[in-house]
């Protein structure tokens, strides 16, 4: 039975670091969930290993305290907040690499139409429900619409290129992802 979720937190290393957890007591990261791949959020699978019972028992055996608020398998001892161990690094720094690619992937997938189109409307409706429909409203409106245009295309850039360096650590690392 797979599980998917979409990241509830806003690092995307603390999602690494519950992926790695996760995969410590049977659950391997997936990717994105092609059924909800348009739905504007991207949502992750995780899927029960072979051995997910076997590793499950393992994992409650040398971190019995885990699961009431113990040392995790992989982290180091202190409660909060959660600091990756030297021996998981490395696994932690390649899964946060599969799981920024996936959701870069996704937003980079997100349509720009509607804020091509959305922005400068809401604005123009701004303008026209507080009566400054005139030159210097329209001048100031389209500066700031052509501003909030700049910086998305400008994070779009960041997106794609975060995505590709991500995609060579990898690479170099042996990885093929996407699957």
């Amino acid at each position: 039975m797979s599980f998917t979720t979409e990241a509830p937190w806003p690092s995307l290393w603390k999602f690494a670091q519950f992926a790695y957890i996760a995969e410590q007591y049977g659950y391997l990261y997936s990717g994105l969930d092609p059924e909800l791949r348009d739905s504007g959020t991207p949502f992750f699978v995780f899927r029960p290993l072979p051995d997910a019972r076997e590793r499950s028992a393992r994992t409650r055996e040398r971190f019995p305290g885990a699961l009431d608020g113990g040392r995790l398998p992989g982290m180091r001892a202190w409660p909060v907040p959660i600091l990756t161990g030297p021996k998981a690094r490395n696994e932690v720094k390649l899964l946060h690499a599969r799981i920024a690619i996936d959701y870069y992937g996704a937003l980079g997938r997100q349509r720009m139409r509607p804020w091509l189109i959305g922005i400068p409307v809401a604005f123009l409706l701004f303008l026209l429900v507080n009566g400054e429909l005139h030159g210097t409203g329209l001048r100031v409106a389209a500066s700031m619409v052509a501003a909030l245009l700049i910086a998305l295309a400008i994070s779009r850039a960041f997106v794609r290129r975060r995505r590709a360096a991500y995609q060579r650590l990898l690479n170099r690392s042996g990885v093929r992802w996407p699957p």
